[in-house]
């Protein structure tokens, strides 16, 4: 079985709030975690209170700018990345992980990514050109960092 050196963060914008969402990021955890060292960091969504919307994001960027701020390879998910489908993403994210090693997804919140994260990452992925709420975006990434690893490895689950 292929285990990756290293470690996979993801930085999101708030808790998953939904029982199905976190039932689905318990289940896909456990199973990449088979494959390589996985964290997620959880920073305070802000959106929605008494600050602006401009405010809110730029906080909330400044959260998970602080949170990957050790990590040597931050990848922002934004709908102006590229997309690549599961295989070359697969061999997209090994490479990402031999090179740096330690590697970062950040997800924004509600209200996107503040345009300062998507400037500072060293890129910019897309998962779908449709627009999808944060707490999904996070479990398709999850699911696609699964697929990846069984990708990888030879495994039947992609196919």
């Amino acid at each position: 079985m292929l285990r990756l050196p290293g470690t996979i963060t993801i930085a999101a914008v708030g808790k998953l709030r939904t029982a199905h969402w976190r039932d689905a990021q318990v289940e896909y955890v456990e199973r990449i975690r088979r494959y390589s060292r996985l964290e997620i960091i959880e920073t305070r969504d802000v959106a929605g209170g008494t600050l602006t919307d401009d405010v809110a994001i730029a906080r909330e960027g400044d959260a998970l700018l602080a949170a990957v701020a050790d990590i040597p390879w931050m990848i922002a998910l934004d709908s102006r990345g590229k997309q690549a489908e599961s295989v070359r993403f697969a061999r997209y994210l090994r490479q990402q992980i031999e090179v740096h090693r330690d590697i970062a997804f950040v997800i924004g919140g509600p209200f996107g990514l503040a345009d300062e994260v998507v400037e500072l990452a060293d890129e910019c992925l897309s998962l779908s050109l449709l627009t999808l709420p944060h707490e999904l975006a996070r479990v398709v990434l999850l699911e696609q960092i699964y697929r990846a690893m069984t990708i990888l490895s030879g495994e039947q689950y992609h196919k």
